[in-house]
């Protein structure tokens, strides 16, 4: 027996398949099937590790199948550290199945900085000049297998160049990094931009390493470890040449893989949470939705309610607390569209349940497929990241 097969025993062999974690589950939630609830998931994998199971496409498909929202960690009283086990199996596969094309064009994107900066230009032009709304309309996107993809791709937003520092415009309280991560500049400027107002704002210099690249986290869930620990050593070299009190994310899912690897990771809103600043009243109807990577990973969504409540004359209420995983979950609605729009479906019936002018999201990819999702419902509803209403609401 392998010694990677060993420590998938070990870490399985913790769990007393209790079932405590069985309806925190979205895809058990859906299915009723125990081959799709962590503990089923784990099962099959102490199965094939000791020997008792092959490798088939149906066990695959069965923890491919999980959003590893963690949900399940949060509620399990063994405190088995699922998401390692399930990353560690993929790990153990990868190569066994080829990603669709919608996939490794993303991870091209996120993780190859010349191929991010040819994308972006391009992608600028088919926005820019209509070709989105005519691609949609000829249905071009499903004929070369990108539906899936593009439609997540918001409106255009004007970006400009990034410089590496931006000094605080008030007294100063120290220095933080930035975590960009390779989504935000491209797809939601207006959030790196409101980021970078905000902790100057506060008294912070902000620091953006030009060499800082992709988080990992999806070629870590892809199994792909290499790759993974390549960018995260680039990363933890391009944030140690600064003496940083804090490295800011504006993206849950890259603050809870970041974390990880290098210290001193936060997500904005827990930070602003402990700064003082005024802001003008905004008479709104705002509802939040927590990512998974915020509330069981980093385990600081409370703090976006905190600071948005600061906010005079608005109307903040949280999503219920029985909303499950939206169903972005990286590159999981590319893969599995049908529960990543049944998970969809459900956030949004909660989230409209209410009259709602904002749905603020901590995370960019649950922003992207809940907006996308908005879209296709024809609602005029604004999703934002908490801290751009901040930026807009500062005095």
């Amino acid at each position: 027996m392998t010694n990677a097969k060993k420590e998938l025993l070990a870490i399985a062999d913790s769990c007393v398949k209790c079932g405590i974690c069985t309806p925190h589950c979205p895809t058990y939630t859906h299915i009723q099937n125990e081959n799709e609830s962590p503990r089923g998931r784990i099962a099959l994998i102490q199965a094939w590790a000791g020997g008792q199971l092959n490798v088939t496409d149906n066990l695959l498909e069965h923890i491919d199948s999980c959003l590893l929202c963690r949900a399940c960690e949060k509620s399990c009283p063994a405190v088995v550290p699922y998401a390692k086990l399930i990353d560690d199996f993929r790990a153990e596969m990868h190569g066994e199945k080829s990603a669709p094309i919608s996939v490794r064009l993303v991870k091209t994107f996120a993780e190859n900085k010349p191929a991010h900066r040819w994308i972006k230009l391009g992608l600028a032009f088919y926005q820019q000049y209509n070709l989105q709304k005519i691609a949609r309309f000829l249905r071009v996107p499903t004929l070369f297998g990108l539906e899936k993809l593009e439609r997540l791709v918001p409106n255009y937003q004007e970006s400009q160049t990034l410089q590496s520092y931006y000094p605080a415009t008030s007294e100063v309280k120290g220095d933080a990094g930035l975590f960009v991560g390779c989504m935000g500049e491209m797809f939601d400027f207006e959030t790196v931009n409101a980021a970078i107002i905000v902790l100057t704002h506060v008294g912070f210099n902000v620091h953006l390493p030009e060499t800082q690249t992709c988080c990992g986290a999806l070629a870590l869930h892809e199994g792909d470890t290499e790759t993974a620990q390549n960018l995260a050593k680039q990363n933890q070299t391009a944030f140690a040449s600064e003496n940083l009190q804090a490295i800011i994310t504006i993206a849950s899912g890259c603050g809870s893989t970041l974390k990880d690897y290098a210290p001193k990771v936060v997500d904005i809103s827990h930070f602003l949470a402990q700064t003082n600043f005024d802001l003008k009243p905004l008479a709104a109807n705002i509802r939040v939705h927590s990512p998974c990577s915020l509330k069981n990973v980093l385990k600081t969504d409370k703090s976006v309610l905190t600071l948005l409540k600061r906010i005079p004359e608005a109307n903040i209420s949280s999503l219920p607390d029985t909303t499950q995983c939206c169903g972005a979950a990286g590159s999981y609605s590319l893969r599995h569209d049908k529960m990543a729009q049944t998970l969809l479906n459900e956030l949004l019936e909660n989230a409209l349940e209410k009259p709602t002018d904002y749905l603020v999201s901590s995370n960019i990819g649950c922003a992207l497929h809940i907006a996308a999702g908005l879209r296709e419902r024809g609602e005029n509803v604004t999703v934002v990241h908490p801290v751009v209403l901040l930026a807009r609401q500062l005095r």
